[in-house]
């Protein structure tokens, strides 16, 4: 994954410490009905078994129905990555199809991961980004892919999007380029070189043109999840970075309007609202059906590593809420859980379990509760 990114933000190697399984309030001092609980269901792909991993990255509802596109990879031992996309009820019991970048004359594809899934503007198709590697080049080098075709795969619907060297500061040579998320046609995600930490990007697939995204006042900036908000305006999620260091310290939302190129209402978040103290990062963003957001995000605190659902609102003026409600996610007797992505009041992600070399996917049900009432108040 990312240059210089520490592990707790790559989504598929995510560790964090056991923790309560459920919450009787949340971190922020609020307290919850007793009587509910965060429902987890793990969702793998299928038949998998000890050896295997199965990854969640993105999420997104399928067009005129209550289905949803999971995107993510799966992988066996000694075998290569595969590319996933689910399709179905949020819960399981849809089907898993496979997509994987084609190979081509000198490029020869061993491995792809599915980031993000997206509706086409041609109705049963599908929009996918992500990345493969290939044995020329080697599992170092990831490139980044778009999809626009039918499901199941079909070989002329993929191309290579990468950042191009030229934008790049001093114009090194881009090495990783990852597509993280889509929706609507704008794509955001991250990419590095040998030389620098790199940063994240835009990308809009009906101009194909590149944007740098940067937090000003940072040294390294990502891009994990957008919202589209409807016309021109589009919602972006992530993390950046503090003066001094390229690990990723502060979670952040910025508004994003496609048409002029702006970016507004910059906010900053950290793990429960204890600002500058915990490192924290989002990996995902969608609409809480009231006028804010729902977020998963990743945190790291005295070395203890965690996953929590997020809440953000937005204030009568249209800006977004400095204060968030923030509830932890723990699947039952894991020793592993993270948060990669999230949709309405489910946050999804893996999980390990102790002593079991398997990595498992899982979708959580969070009350609506929980979160949907104004804020709680923090300690």
């Amino acid at each position: 994954m990312l240059k210089n990114k520490p592990a707790l933000f790559i989504k598929m190697n995510f560790i964090c410490m056991p923790m309560a399984l459920l919450l009787s309030s949340c971190n922020n001092g609020s307290t919850t009905p007793s009587t509910q609980q965060i429902q987890y269901t793990t969702i793998n792909y299928p038949n998998a078994g000890i050896g295997s991993t199965t990854g969640i990255s993105g999420i997104r509802q399928v067009a005129n129905s209550s289905d949803v596109y999971i995107a993510g990879s799966y992988y066996e031992s000694g075998s290569t990555n595969m590319g996933t996309l689910y399709k179905g009820p949020i819960l399981g019991g849809g089907t898993y199809y496979i997509y994987n970048y084609p190979s081509s004359t000198g490029a020869t594809t061993n491995g792809t991961t599915v980031y993000s899934a997206d509706n086409s503007s041609i109705s049963g198709n599908v929009q996918l980004v992500g990345t493969y590697t290939t044995q020329e080049s080697g599992t170092g080098t990831a490139f980044g892919f778009f999809y626009n075709g039918p499901i199941p795969s079909e070989s002329s619907a993929w191309q290579s999007i990468n950042f191009p060297s030229s934008q790049t500061p001093g114009q090194v040579t881009v090495k990783n380029t990852y597509p993280h998320s889509i929706m609507n046609g704008i794509v955001v995600g991250n990419y590095d070189a040998d030389l620098i930490a790199g940063n994240a990007f835009i990308y809009n697939v009906n101009t194909e043109s590149y944007t740098t995204l940067v937090k000003l006042g940072s040294v390294f900036t990502s891009a994990y999840g957008v919202w589209w908000n409807g016309g021109t305006s589009y919602t972006i999620a992530g993390g950046y970075s503090d003066e001094s260091t390229t690990q990723l310290t502060n979670a952040y939302i910025v508004d994003y309007d496609s048409s002029t190129g702006a970016l507004t209402n910059w906010v900053t978040y950290n793990y429960n609202n204890k600002p500058g103290s915990i490192l924290t990062h989002f990996q995902g963003i969608t609409t809480d059906g009231a006028g804010g957001y729902n977020l998963a995000a990743g945190w790291e605190n005295n070395g203890i590593l965690g996953a929590s659902f997020v809440n953000v609102k937005r204030t009568a003026s249209g800006s977004l809420s400095a204060v968030a409600t923030w509830i932890d996610l723990v699947y039952p007797g894991s020793s592993t859980t993270t948060a990669n992505t999230v949709y309405q009041n489910y946050c999804l992600g893996i999980y390990n379990q102790p002593g079991i070399d398997q990595t498992n996917a899982y979708v959580a049900t969070i009350p609506v509760s929980w979160y949907i009432y104004p804020y709680y108040q923090p300690n």
